[in-house]
């Protein structure tokens, strides 16, 4: 992980919301507070004093001469480092049941995507391990480990207020859930009382007590049926040059040329960039390029990549695409991408929105539940790979998609392979069911873009690891008293 970090470099393709966080990363530890910091990135409704702790060691890192990149990045690495650990500590009773129990943790904290998320400085690494903290301590709660329990339930808990609200309201809605069905069953009063306590009002104390007032509106304000009518197009904008009347079709935009300069503004991003245009200097001697505005749809990563291998040819990132002629690839598909702009009698270029693969998502409806099937499907099990053409970063992704089925498929055998295991009667067991289907829920209520869609899938890891390690050990205790009642 420390590897891949220091060789993306300030390669922000493959996770465009990184310039935000860095930018937020920069700006939040100066006097007076400026909210203004946050306003860039994912971190808008969270507590300044919460970011001047959670970002403390990336800072120590900075002030030490490690690059600001680097810093917020190693932190992610260190955060995804915890979450495993909380999860071996688990795993630790369970070896009697299963060995390759291990194995699976390790190694699905290296699906491809997870490993990406947790090695930016994206909000991902904190949310996962938020959830871990929360899960341990929940099981600690009811192991009768107290001191451990009280730590993590409240760090997880208000740790993940702040980082993500709709993703807190979801674990406490299965909190809540979970606690009525156990106090109707009269069991585990005691820890019960001590949950609602610790892991839902001192956390929600604590954050109104030291957000801001904009943060209280805008969590209070929010409509999870306006959220699912944001548009899921993904737009970018860029200026090319066209090829002159008196020049062949072969001289078009990305070919041999001279560097000119081209405008580009997308998601995320204002900076303007050059663009190799594609006029030979005999052809044009003397005559002002033409230029037009293609409007892409989706294909940010291929944008990206793209202005990033012009602007830095010498980067690690680059001399490793040449070794293997995938640069050559990418220009390639921007060429393609850019012809066809041309072509197009109103300038755009998008990837395929009639597959099952198409970019922009129709999320359900709340009071249609019916509605909220398809979309779920897609969430869990999406992008499909070699069906429909869709961009290249969707393409990519698609390939990773049988990982996560065969995690699903763990999971499922795992419940199978135990199935004499009263698990239902467990409240770890019981609250991550009903917490990893309000996950699911969630989602398909919201997810208007397959690539964000695609993206928040890796917070279902912990909850999945989470149960496929507690059954081993719930079957180990049983297994236990078992033994000692002989």
């Amino acid at each position: 992980m420390h590897f891949f970090a220091v060789f993306l470099g300030r390669l922000f393709a493959f996770a465009p919301d990184e310039g935000g966080y860095l930018y937020t990363f920069n700006n939040v530890y100066s006097l007076p507070i400026n909210t203004g910091a946050q306003s860039g990135s994912g971190w808008i409704t969270a507590p300044t004093i919460f970011l001047w702790v959670a970002y403390l060691p990336a800072k120590i890192l900075n002030l030490i001469g490690v690059s600001d990149y680097l810093s917020i990045r190693l932190l992610s690495i260190l955060l995804t480092a915890v979450s495993l650990i909380l999860l071996l500590e688990i795993q630790k009773g369970s070896q009697r049941i299963g060995r390759v129990s291990q194995k699976v943790i390790f190694l699905s904290f290296f699906i491809p995507s997870v490993f990406l998320w947790t090695s930016v400085g994206l909000r991902e690494s904190f949310i996962i391990a938020e959830i871990a903290a929360f899960l341990a301590g929940l099981n600690f709660l009811f192991r009768g480990m107290n001191k451990k329990a009280v730590i993590l339930l409240f760090l997880g808990s208000y740790g993940l207020l702040s980082t993500k609200n709709y993703l807190w309201v979801v674990l406490m809605a299965a909190l809540i859930t979970a606690s009525i069905i156990l106090l109707a069953l009269r069991t585990y009063r005691r820890q019960v009382i001590r949950l609602i306590a610790i892991g839902f009002m001192v956390p929600l104390i604590t954050f109104a007590g030291t957000t801001s007032q904009y943060a209280l509106d805008f969590i209070f304000n929010s409509d999870i049926s306006e959220t699912g009518l944001r548009s899921g197009d993904s737009i970018s904008q860029i200026y090319v040059e066209t090829p002159d009347s008196g020049n062949s079709a072969g001289n078009s935009a990305g070919n041999s040329g001279g560097n000119n300069s081209g405008t580009y503004s997308g998601p995320n991003s204002g900076n303007n960039f050059g663009i190799k245009s594609g006029n030979s200097a005999g052809n044009n001697s003397g005559n002002t390029p033409k230029k037009e505005l293609i409007t892409f749809h989706g294909d940010y990563t291929l944008i990206a990549l793209h202005f990033y291998l012009i602007d830095n040819p010498n980067s690690w990132f680059s001399k490793a695409l040449g070794v293997f002629k995938l640069d050559k690839k990418i220009q390639s598909l921007w060429n393609e991408k850019v012809q066809a702009g041309l072509i197009h009698k109103d300038k755009k270029v998008g990837t395929d929105t009639s597959s099952f693969n198409g970019h922009i998502l129709k999320p359900g409806k709340i009071d249609n539940p019916i509605s909220m099937i398809w979309p779920a499907f897609v969430f869990l099990f999406g992008p499909f790979p070699f069906v429909g053409n869709p961009g290249i970063a969707i393409g990519i992704s698609s390939l990773e998609s049988p990982l996560w089925w065969m995690l699903y498929a763990l999971v499922i055998f795992q419940f199978y392979r135990l199935r004499r295991v009263k698990f239902w009667q467990d409240p770890a067991i019981l609250f991550t069911l009903i917490f990893l289907a309000g996950e699911i829920a969630f989602s398909a209520l919201v997810e208007v873009n397959l690539g964000t869609s695609f993206r928040h899938r890796s917070i279902l890891l912990i909850p999945l690891v989470f149960l496929y390690v507690r059954i081993a050990q719930r079957a180990h205790e049983i297994s236990g008293n078992a033994i000692e009642k002989r």
